[in-house]
């Protein structure tokens, strides 16, 4: 409901009144304190960006989707972390969590097949928003992904940590907005001026290679924090040699699935990379800068096959 509606941390990084009580609030913010290993996702909650919404229908979770859309929209959100509240009695496994998430998504009318939903689908929300870089309109997609908290039991068929969490939930993010919002916050602090309000085409290419870097090593200690937590190191999330990519159990940013494929994904040294020269492009060669994934445009699947090495990525 839209009264359960709020950001679990304040802007100035101290803890507000969780929206929930009694055993919902403490598994929100131990998880916070000590469960979350995403360094982006943290860094997002403690500057008070991320709306965390209680739901119980589709409905309800439809409402804050909306809430969070137009909050998105002002440049105060770029989280929603979407908290599913039901019998627990009702979900033995990761696979029953995903299909009830499912059929709530359906319920919402964000799919029209929830089957397909949680058998590798993709849910994305396209936002409307003046970009936080070069203050231009433009469209910013946000992507669902379930968290279980069965997928956090060895013995689950769909085992996996890294989408693992106390709760039944479904995050919402944009790695591309997050990152954009992430150099308007250095440049602010640095000149008072968002990028696009800045002449000096050197500084700010300067500050964009700053940030690409910053977002690079968050993603590292993010990818080396889950692999630490993960018993089956097939189950595991670990970086390349180059760093330059990253392989998980899993397909980033599908909604969910229900069978596990390793796959290869991007690191931000790419795909950040390429955000910002479009960015300085549109900056000041006056380019169009269009929507794009970059950030979460997927993985390929990596497959095993006698006599031929694990990392089969060119086809």
């Amino acid at each position: 409901m839209i009264a359960d509606i709020a950001a679990a941390v304040s802007a100035d990084g101290r803890s507000e009144r969780c929206p929930f009580h009694g055993k919902s609030s403490a598994q929100l913010h131990d998880w916070l304190q000590d469960g979350l290993h995403c360094s982006a996702g943290k860094r997002e909650f403690k500057l008070g960006r991320y709306l965390v919404a209680r739901f119980r229908t589709g409905a309800e979770y439809a409402d804050a989707l909306e809430q969070f859309r137009a909050e998105v929209a002002q440049h105060k959100k770029t989280g929603l972390l979407g908290i599913f509240i039901h019998d627990e009695g009702q979900a033995q496994t990761a696979a029953d969590e995903l299909r009830l998430l499912g059929a709530a998504m359906e319920q919402a009318r964000l799919t029209e097949n929830a089957s397909a939903l949680i058998a590798g689908r993709t849910m994305a929300t396209p936002i409307d928003v003046i970009c936080p870089v070069t203050g231009v309109e433009m469209t910013y997609e946000f992507f669902s992904v379930a968290f279980c908290p069965h997928a956090a039991d060895p013995g689950d068929p769909l085992y996996d940590p890294s989408l693992s969490a106390p709760f039944t939930a479904i995050n919402t993010t944009s790695d591309a907005f997050a990152f954009a919002m992430l150099v308007r916050d250095q440049a602010m602090r640095a000149w008072g001026k968002a990028p696009n309000e800045v002449p000096d085409r050197q500084a700010v290419e300067h500050l964009f290679r700053k940030c690409v870097t910053v977002w690079q090593n968050m993603s590292i200690n993010t990818i080396q924090n889950y692999n630490r937590v993960a018993v089956d190191p097939a189950r595991a999330v670990h970086l390349s040699e180059d760093r330059r990519r990253w392989v998980a159990p899993h397909n980033d940013p599908v909604f969910a699935e229900l069978k596990k494929c390793p796959h290869l994904h991007e690191m931000p040294i790419s795909y950040a990379s390429r955000l910002t020269a479009k960015w300085l492009a549109n900056l000041f060669d006056g380019k169009e800068c269009l929507p794009t994934r970059d950030g979460q445009s997927g993985g390929v699947p990596m497959y095993s096959v006698e006599g031929i090495p694990g990392e089969l990525v060119d086809f």
